[in-house]
């Protein structure tokens, strides 16, 4: 059952600019460094005139909910679920 963080964390992102995709590649979380191999969902969402990122990415272990605010450059990380 995924568990509700809302935490600001420090992200790693990675840019391709041959396929045109950017995604997170390490999160930085009390202390520990997660390194993504999967991006499972990308999906953008409007609360009024801010433009968020949200992303699903998974460690291998982990699954982690993060969201990219636009306005302010922050990451966010919203869930983490470590059912197995």
């Amino acid at each position: 059952m995924p568990e509700s963080i809302d935490e600001s964390v420090s992200v790693d992102l990675l840019s391709n600019h041959l396929t045109k995709r950017n995604y997170p590649w390490v999160i930085h979380w009390r202390g520990n460094r997660y390194m993504t191999v999967k991006v499972g969902l990308h999906h953008i969402v409007r609360e009024g005139r801010t433009l968020y990122h949200l992303f699903h990415v998974t460690d291998g272990n982990t699954y982690f909910k993060l969201r990219f605010n636009t306005e302010t450059l922050g990451w966010r990380l919203l869930e983490i679920d470590t059912t197995e």
